[in-house]
């Protein structure tokens, strides 16, 4: 009976594996989410899996131009949002069908993993909503496919942009969650804070009116003067659970096949 209830809970995380497969993480809602909280305006123009081909490098961009093109692709096609509201209509939580291991982890560890902010950037752009943050964490990761070196950088301790070493004299902060390229790095920005004004100075019009607490061209002239650390968003177990949900349920199935065939041999004997 044993090995019977582990065969049904294999083929059952096997069925939802197989499930998550024809879904997406990306809600349609987020394209019009923007009209019921009032807060960024154009805040996703670009929808999924639309977005993967403006990515693409084309074969006559320089690494700069490619750089800054895409800081604003994911500005177009990266909801700012990460409301505890949200955490189920907008995937926030990890849907049991995209992962049944992180999803449990939601319940039993919810300060990391309820709003959960995806390691792998094409996972995070899959989703398609969270803050500076996840812009910076998908920015990153095609920077570095096309060997742009590149770091997060957390910001006087209230925002996070990517440092991108583009070649060996230029180095810009690009800002994929303002959609603003910062061509400067963070010696000469921290000695002169006053340098981010001009990339940073038309915040007003990113927000409606109604919105709350928005970021004002000095709030980031005053932060690009304060002290910046990398910020690290590494968690071995969401690699790892990506393997073992495909490994656990065969396991699982393994102990009745092996019954099936003991039967079968003594039938023959």
């Amino acid at each position: 009976m044993l090995k019977k209830l582990l065969f049904a809970l294999g083929v059952l995380l096997l069925v939802i594996n197989l499930v998550g497969l024809f879904k997406s993480m990306r809600n349609p809602e987020l394209y019009t989410l923007e009209n019921e909280i009032k807060n960024r305006k154009n805040d996703v123009i670009i929808k999924y899996p639309d977005i993967k081909d403006s990515l693409k490098r084309k074969s006559d961009e320089s690494k700069v131009d490619y750089a800054v093109r895409i800081n604003g692709v994911i500005h177009n096609g990266f909801a700012h949002y990460w409301k505890t509201p949200g955490i189920d209509r907008f995937y926030l939580r990890v849907p049991i069908w995209e992962n049944y291991m992180l999803y449990v982890a939601s319940f039993i560890n919810p300060k990391k993993y309820e709003r959960y902010e995806f390691t792998s950037y094409k996972k995070g752009l899959e989703r398609g909503a969270g803050v500076c943050s996840g812009h910076s964490i998908v920015l990153k990761g095609f920077l570095k496919e096309q060997g742009i070196k590149a770091e997060l950088l957390d910001v006087g301790g209230r925002h996070v942009v990517v440092r991108a070493e583009i070649d060996d004299t230029t180095t810009y902060l690009l800002d994929p969650d303002f959609g603003v390229n910062v061509p400067y790095d963070t010696a000469a920005l921290t000695k002169n804070p006053e340098l981010a004004r001009a990339p940073y100075a038309q915040m007003a019009n990113l927000y409606y009116s109604e919105a709350k607490e928005p970021y004002t061209t000095e709030l980031m002239v005053d932060i690009f003067g304060k002290r910046k650390y990398v910020y690290n968003v590494y968690n071995w177990f969401e690699g790892f659970s990506y393997i073992a949900i495909w490994v656990l349920p065969v396991l699982l199935l393994i102990p009745y096949f092996l019954q099936l065939q003991k039967k079968k041999n003594n039938e023959k004997a």
